[in-house]
């Protein structure tokens, strides 16, 4: 995955109203919303997005992870199937709480109150991407990919990724990016050869 135009530097947040995430980074957080290495696009959530409509696909039963460590979400973007259980994990000794908002979907708001809480819970609908917020810690931000197949990936920080196992067929790709938004190309697989979708992020 691409990007055109020039990188943003990284934003320092101060982070010393809670000693625990003072500790965690005595210099501030510095985050990027966006971000890459040698021309490629980190973070962006690959997925196919048509030519599956009438396929089913079982639903994984051992969880995702979702930890707060540092006053931060790791990672701060996965993908998960709709219906497969995620487990929200803090390893910070602090609270923490957990603000969901899908559209397609119920939202949720819980608290992880000290080091070790753990909450599990399911998103019933795709959707792409689901924004989730540490109200108490308001630069923290997670978004999950929630797709109802096997056939997602996210880029690597050099923008690489990998799907693998797709049936033959044609089918449209989606790449969503948190800031940036959402690109499309078609893409054909067929034996031992995937026709390639060209797909770029401007930076602006």
């Amino acid at each position: 995955m691409k990007y055109v135009g020039t990188l943003p530097p990284p934003q320092r947040i101060p982070v010393t109203s809670d000693p625990t995430c003072a500790a965690a980074h005595p210099d501030g957080l510095f985050v990027s919303d966006v971000s890459g290495k040698d021309g490629g696009l980190a973070d962006v959530f690959i997925f196919i997005s048509g030519g599956l409509e009438d396929r089913v696909f079982a639903v994984p039963e051992t969880p995702v992870v979702i930890d707060q460590k540092g006053c931060a979400y790791a990672p701060k973007i996965a993908g998960v199937r709709a219906g497969q259980p995620i487990v929200f994990r803090s390893s910070d000794d602090t609270l923490h709480n957990v603000h969901g908002e899908p559209k397609q979907s119920t939202r949720w708001n819980f608290g992880l109150p000290r080091q070790g809480s753990e909450r599990r819970m399911t998103i019933d609908a795709p959707e792409v991407l689901v924004p989730v917020r540490c109200d108490v810690h308001p630069w923290m931000r997670l978004d999950l990919g929630v797709v109802a197949h096997p056939y997602f990936a996210i880029t690597a920080e050099d923008g690489s990724f990998r799907i693998d196992g797709i049936p033959e067929g044609t089918y449209t790709v989606a790449a969503v990016h948190p800031k940036l938004g959402r690109r499309e190309a078609p893409i054909i697989v067929a034996p031992n050869t995937v026709s390639p979708a060209t797909i770029a992020f401007r930076i602006r």
